[in-house]
């Protein structure tokens, strides 16, 4: 079991300093995510030559991230165009930076009436029209396309999910955080079972909550350690689906020390299990 641990830049904070920033905190790559205020397209571009340098200099590797807000869904067409142009162009400023696989979000309306039939089924006749785009732009430049899991299975259900993967032919990226909302109980095995390491599982995100809604706002993202989610059990689960590859910590705290004790604990934690 071979892990690659990175962390994501936060999109409010100058974006060289970001990479200077996780690199001296000892992780191997950053996830860069594409997203305002300060790490929009334009901010990346203008600071392209800056950035390539500086990543170059430092022996940091890049996973690609899109804004979680991108509605590829969105019920109206002008407005989900508008989506889509943002998604490709990330999708483009990602491709100058020589990255090989980004994230992308199946995100639905906050609203519940879509989230019903027969919106649901629209909605989702939408995601998949939008995606195809995303990944025929992805190919062009020597990309994969990932989309993250929103929770444990109610705004999308695992079988919608590997729609989409199978009609759009793209890769699953697991949150281990996100599927602990919005269930009962954290079931990683049904994520995995369907989706394996080695096929079209190629990304994991981790980060710490309390389980409970994810529409409510309780995808914290804590240090690890300090939420409910056994963080023993899913290294353990890990080890036996065989998953070998990147996992980013997505700990999002003021201080920074939070996030270097959290790459300590699961960097020692998955080291003892394997």
């Amino acid at each position: 079991m071979k892990l690659i641990f990175g962390a994501m830049n936060d999109p409010s904070k100058d974006i060289v300093e970001e990479v200077r920033s996780i690199a001296l905190l000892g992780f191997d790559y950053i996830d860069l995510t594409v997203e305002g205020p300060r790490a929009s397209t334009r901010d990346i571009m203008d600071r392209l030559r800056e950035l390539r340098d500086e990543i170059s200099r430092l022996d940091l590797d890049i996973v690609g991230h899109t804004a979680w807000f991108l509605e590829l869904a969105h019920p109206y067409e002008r407005i989900r165009r508008v989506f889509l142009e943002e998604a490709l162009e990330a999708l483009d400023i990602l491709a100058k930076l020589d990255v090989d696989k980004v994230t992308f979000h199946p995100f639905l309306l906050a609203s519940s009436l879509y989230r019903r039939q027969p919106y649901r089924s629209k909605l989702l006749e939408y995601l998949i029209s939008s995606l195809r785009e995303v990944s025929i732009r992805a190919d062009d430049n020597g990309m994969k396309v990932m989309i993250e899991n929103m929770d444990g299975g109610r705004m999308w259900r695992i079988d919608e999910y590997a729609r989409i993967i199978s009609e759009v032919d793209v890769y699953f990226h697991l949150d281990v955080a996100h599927a602990n909302l919005d269930v009962e109980s954290l079931n990683l095995r049904s994520f995995l079972d369907r989706f394996k390491p080695g096929d079209r599982l190629l990304h994991i995100h981790i980060s710490d909550n309390v389980g409970g809604s994810a529409s409510k706002g309780w995808d914290l993202h804590l240090p690890i350690g300090v939420g409910s989610i056994d963080w023993e059990e899913v290294f353990r689960i890990l080890k036996d689906y065989g998953y070998s590859g990147t996992i980013t910590l997505e700990v999002f705290s003021k201080d920074r020390d939070y996030l270097r004790m959290s790459l300590d604990k699961v960097r020692n934690l998955s080291s003892r299990i394997a």
